[in-house]
């Protein structure tokens, strides 16, 4: 089974990773046939359109399935060498596809070699073999990176896998640096003829130059394939392990709602990691949601389609008995991130409903439901009124409101202060360049003990800027190793520092306000599961977790609300040391990746190898950590549920919640969709509008909202001295609806809340009965 699940790793190692011959296919694929991907696209576009207008999908007889079959094939094909032939463009498109492949590959294995087996213990069986698979890439890459300098990463490999991949420099911020004679080739070259390939820069061209291709990550995939190989099938080897217990197929499902919560925590460990130069962070989450549909596919072969429909309907009970209004959140969710694919699918389904209408396809689904009358005709089809009466249920405003919150949350962390954060970083790099080991430790104590008083802020950039600054500053007394060492050292001691101020006097100065307790719902049974769990006195795994895996800010605070013992959260948090040292390990060899000697080539060629690698490792150690805490603290509430119970509540925080109760039905009763005045549904749909656009362009248009700007970049020459420099024009627009969203918000709520004062001061509020969820 090991031989079979590597097969797939094998062909794309040789395919299309710079080990094999990747750099030749790629741009054979990318360059020559590039321009017929358009026509391959639009192909592929009006066959998925007609697959769905003529019903095939539900062809059941058995040249129907036959044919459903064919045509499935020939689009996935089509869709396999489109993402090859658009790689030039979209990098990531053939790492992403390995994930989607390789679990399509193990099915065929099974219906081939393995028939008479259950598809799920099949599955199940796949976990070691997946690791082993993973392992072995890992060793072979290394030894692969080790065996030769021409191998490593390093800027002179990074220009030499833009060129051989086809990838053109950008002159837009560097008009001088193309060639005299204007050809569109850069001004430096690079110089083999000496046995190793070395950067030259003629008179005249800056060494900065090698910034045209910033925007290449083409050399870094087929560099790092075997890197993110190793993340795919580890990815999909913890999915396979949740199989291996004996367990209901409900429990499975559940399972793989756990896998959703890893991702998220994959993709968070990212962007923490923002700023840093390698391509790893962005491969990262595209690979994390490829992975996704992977275990998808592997957990809807493994049930059949009854199985399916019952479980959904277990599923679905299951949520709404354990979760209740809080479903509402993840509407919320759904609303902001999926709106425009739901519009969109709403569209195609007037088609489809037209076309089965008209009867021109005898293989069409009704068009109407079976119990409604034959003239009683709708513009959607069945399937899609069932969708649109089930959003119909949903308390809108209230999930409206949720999608905002949402979106307003992700472009605040993950946009705005991620980016500014690299930059203010940055520009502390470079304003400490000229000072000593002891004054920039003073310093860095100072703006590290500053950042970690802010709640947006992580924790890792703090950690990644100490590694970088204190390399540079005690690299050339001391070497490289003391100063990881030692801001390590540091960075511990900011932790510690920081957990104590923001506890004791932070959240045991707020922990006197009702109102903030009751904002952190410390009656409910995930915060007094959390009290359970941190109030264990010396080490514990899953304490350890929480401490570190947790946001930096809102985790001490929240220690400090819940009146825990400090000392007993400080030994918890020494474990961070895990997380520290790598962090820092990465900052100083990305500082050793920086260094030149003086004709622009790197003087350290093999630190942006390990860098690469440490940043992976520095998102699994983050990731590792917060899933853990995730999982024992549900363990805490779910079968530690007497001790829960048994922990007193909050008296006072349970009076106010029963007195805001008449409020909240008040506030409920207001905003029923049905009774809210047009101009102010308008107004929140133009909030959730504007944030989801606001999402979907920072997402989907990156480049061309921001300027990348990194930990070791200059702000003088890459902002050119302004740090607004940094939001390009559709920078601003995704901003200005960002703004737009909450301006909106604000006015909405205002309007609820005032008439909800108004209604409260009535004796009586009819209450709103619960509406059924997800029915």
């Amino acid at each position: 089974l090991s031989s079979w699940c590597a097969v797939p790793a094998i062909i794309y190692t040789l395919l299309f990773t710079q080990m094999g011959f990747g750099e030749t296919i790629y741009y054979s694929l990318s360059n020559q046939f590039q321009n017929d991907s358009s026509y391959l696209g639009g192909i592929l576009l009006v066959s998925a359109f007609f697959f769905y207008i003529l019903d095939i999908d539900e062809w059941d007889s058995p040249t129907g399935r036959m044919v459903c079959t064919l045509i499935s094939s020939a689009m996935f094909l089509a869709f396999v060498l489109l993402v090859m032939l658009v790689s030039n463009d979209y990098p990531y498109g053939t790492i992403s596809l390995f994930a989607l492949v390789n679990p399509l590959w193990l099915l065929v294995v099974k219906c081939t070699f393995y028939r008479q087996l259950d598809t799920r213990m099949f599955v199940s069986w796949l976990s070691g073999p997946l690791l082993l698979t993973s392992f072995l890439t890992a060793v072979s890459f290394v030894a692969w990176v080790a065996a030769d300098e021409g191998n490593q990463w390093n800027i002179v490999t990074r220009v030499q896998g833009a060129e051989r991949t086809g990838c053109s420099p950008d002159y837009e911020y560097y008009p001088d640096c193309e060639d005299y004679y204007g050809s569109g080739e850069t001004c430096f070259y690079i110089d083999s003829s000496g046995g190793s390939s070395v950067l030259t820069f003629p008179d005249g061209c800056d060494q900065m130059c090698t910034n045209v291709y910033n925007d290449c990550s083409n050399g870094m995939v087929l560099w790092a394939g075997p890197v993110l190989m190793c993340m795919a099938m580890l990815f999909l080897s913890f999915f396979c392990t949740f199989l291996r217990t004996e367990g209901t197929s409900e429990q499975d499902i559940f399972n793989f709602g756990k896998i959703w919560i890893f991702a998220l925590c994959i993709m968070w460990g990212s962007a923490s990691l923002s700023g840093t130069s390698a391509g790893v962070v962005a491969s990262l989450v595209t690979l994390t949601l490829a992975s996704l549909v992977a275990s998808a596919i592997f957990l809807s072969a493994s049930y059949s389609k009854s199985e399916v429909k019952y479980n959904k309907e277990a599923i679905v009970a299951r949520i709404v008995e354990k979760f209740g209004d809080s479903i509402d959140i993840a509407r919320g969710l759904f609303v902001v991130t999926c709106s425009p694919i739901f519009i969109a699918y709403l569209g195609l389904s007037m088609i489809n409903q037209l076309v089965r209408r008209i009867g021109i396809n005898p293989c069409s689904q009704p068009a109407i439901d079976s119990s409604a009358s034959p003239k009683n005709y709708d513009i959607l089809t069945v399937r899609a009124n069932k969708h649109v009466a089930r959003v119909k249920s949903w308390d809108r405003a209230r999930v409206f409101t949720y999608a905002v919150y949402w979106g307003l949350a992700y472009m605040v962390l993950q946009v705005i202060v991620a980016k500014l954060t690299v930059v203010f970083l940055s520009w502390v790099i470079e304003s400490t360049e000229d000072y000593g080991l002891a004054a920039v430790t003073f310093i860095m104590a100072a703006v590290g003990l500053t950042m970690f008083l802010l709640p947006p802020v992580p924790g890792v950039p703090v950690y990644l800027v100490l590694g970088i600054v204190l390399t540079a500053q005690g690299y050339a007394s001391y070497g490289w190793v003391f100063t990881v060492f030692f801001s390590t050292f540091v960075g511990l001691g900011l932790k510690l520092l920081s957990n104590i101020l923001q506890q004791k006097f932070i959240g045991e100065n707020l922990s006197h306000y009702v109102k903030v307790r009751q904002f952190v719902n410390v009656n409910s049974t995930l915060m007094r599961a959390t009290r359970l769990v941190l109030g264990k006195s010396g080490f514990s795994v899953p304490k350890s977790a929480i401490l570190i895996g947790g946001p930096d800010w809102p985790t001490s605070v929240l220690c400090g609300i819940l009146r825990l013992s400090l000392c007993q959260v400080l030994i918890g948090t020494l474990p961070v040391i895990f997380l520290i040292f790598p962090t820092c390990l990465t900052g100083a060899l990305l500082y050793l990746e920086s260094l030149e000697t003086d004709n622009g080539n790197p003087e350290i060629p093999w630190a942006g190898s390990a860098a690469a690698i440490t940043i992976a490792f520095t998102v699994l150690v983050q990731t590792g950590s917060m899933l853990v805490a995730v999982y024992y603290l549900e363990q805490a509430a779910e079968q530690r549920k007497e001790e829960v119970d048994a922990i007193e509540i909050d008296r006072e925080v349970k009076e106010a919640d029963d007195r805001d109760e008449h409020w909240r039905k008040c506030y409920a009763t207001i905003t029923q969709w049905r009774t809210i005045p047009t101009v102010l549904k308008a107004v929140l749909l133009c909030s959730v509008g504007s944030i989801t656009a606001s999402c979907y362009l920072v997402n989907l248009f990156s480049t061309s909202c921001f300027v990348y700007h990194d930990l070791t970049d200059s702000i003088e020459e890459n902002l050119k001295g302004n740090v607004t420099n940094l939001f390009l024009p559709l920078g601003w627009v995704a901003v200005g609806l960002f703004c737009i969203s909450g301006i909106c918000l604000g006015i909405f709520s205002s309007w609820g809340e005032r008439k909800a004062n108004k209604l409260s001061e009535g004796d009586n509020v009819t209450p709103i009965l619960s509406e059924s969820v997800l029915s």
